[in-house]
């Protein structure tokens, strides 16, 4: 926070200086520009400075904004590339740079910047980038471990999968009420983001117990949810995960499974699985989200074409606090994007495991983005491309690894 106030002192203080800066690019045919401009409710004399920008694609590059938040970039590889940057300011810094006033509390976390995804860069041409402004919520999803491993017999290994939500707030949130759900998962993809820009279709959704106040997650805390099994999975794979000690376990029957790990049931179920059923290679488009609506009386729908097999439930995406999209590794080429289920102000990249059906224990996991306080912080910038890594070392609860800072 202290080099963010700094920076943004520099950038009013240097007005005279900024208002000379010029978008000429320099000699060179491989040269081009990116210049970041803050967001439309801020200052015109509020500039995106000393800011880390990268560019990610076949060859990863990374920059920083002058004072005018601009970047020249001299020469890149030709290809496709993500654009990313974001700075979190605190609620108060946020107001300050604003031209009207806004009902945002002081102590809220808000995050300034862009995901670009699929840029085509193959000759030098300069980009012009508006910055968006969004506040960050408490509850996100920080673990998706659903790869599986193989066992001590050398079998493949599946029922060890979890997902880990973490407050990432300086208050005591509540896990009550809100729903945790798979969005459809079928290959072609039945309701892509790109044809669907304001629903989700889901595939099954588990819904937290709780009447407000009962299940709290400390700051800087998390909740693990045992996907299919609430057990110590070491026992039978060495490389797998203790899930003896999981906060929910889903599963159909109370006292099942694990007796001492409270049930989570299925509430919506396009499958006769009762599991929370996350593939082992992909896709897996995992959605927390919250709503006072009765989730039962959203429609049902078939994919496109068909009258039987699975249905899914549709949700807006206006009630989601946090997806994190989880694509398949195609065994040649990168990802499809355009089989993503989460639109991009939800999540405007992608998590993806390394194996192509998986079974090699790695897990995707939100990094760190500081340590503060004695506890850690970690990267919201709706961008699962730029918040998270692949481990392999999928244990619950552990921001202590190397991969993650």
């Amino acid at each position: 926070m202290k080099r963010i106030i700094i920076l943004i002192a520099i950038a009013f203080a240097a007005l005279p200086l900024a208002l000379s800066c010029r978008r000429e690019a320099p000699a060179g045919t491989e040269a081009f520009l990116l210049e970041f401009t803050m967001p439309e409710e801020c200052h015109s004399n509020a500039f995106y400075a000393g800011q880390k920008v990268y560019l990610r694609g076949g060859v990863d590059y990374e920059f920083e904004t002058d004072i005018c938040g601009m970047v020249t970039v001299p020469s890149v590889v030709p290809g496709i590339y993500d654009i990313v940057t974001g700075m979190e300011l605190t609620g108060a810094q946020y107001k300050a740079l604003l031209k009207e006033p806004a009902a945002v509390e002081d102590n809220a976390r808000v995050m300034v910047g862009v995901s670009l995804m699929n840029q085509k860069i193959f000759e030098a041409e300069d980009f012009k980038i508006s910055l968006t402004a969004a506040v960050l919520k408490g509850l996100l999803i920080s673990k998706v471990y659903y790869s599986g491993t193989r066992d001590n017999m050398d079998r493949t290994y599946t029922t060890d999968s979890y997902v880990e939500i973490f407050n990432n707030s300086d208050e005591v949130l509540y896990i009550d009420g809100k729903y945790l759900g798979l969005a459809e998962s079928v290959t072609p993809a039945a309701y892509p983001a790109k044809d669907n820009p304001d629903s989700i279709y889901m595939r099954q959704i588990v819904r937290f117990p709780g009447g407000g106040t009962d299940y709290p997650v400390q700051p800087g805390g998390s909740i693990v949810v045992a996907a299919k099994s609430a057990r110590n999975h070491i026992e039978s794979a060495a490389t797998s995960v203790d899930l003896s000690h999981a906060d929910f376990e889903v599963k159909p029957i109370e006292g099942s499974g694990n007796p001492d790990v409270p049930m989570l049931p299925l509430i919506s179920n396009s499958t006769n699985i009762q599991v929370l059923n996350l593939i082992s290679g992909g896709p897996n488009a995992v959605v927390l989200f919250e709503t006072d609506e009765d989730v039962l009386s959203w429609p049902e729908v078939y994919q496109r074409g068909k009258t039987s097999g699975e249905m899914f439930r549709r949700i807006h995406k206006s009630v989601v606090i946090d997806g994190v999209e989880c694509l398949r590794k195609p065994a040649q080429t990168a990802p499809d994007v355009n089989t993503k289920r989460l639109q991009g102000d939800i999540d405007a990249g992608y998590a993806v495991i390394t194996a192509v059906n998986g079974y090699n224990h790695e897990s995707v996991e939100r990094k760190v983005s500081r340590t503060e306080g004695g506890r850690v912080y970690l990267m919201d910038t709706n961008n699962s491309s730029a918040d998270f890594t692949v481990c392999t070392d999928p244990t619950p609860r552990n921001y202590e690894k190397e991969g993650l800072r």
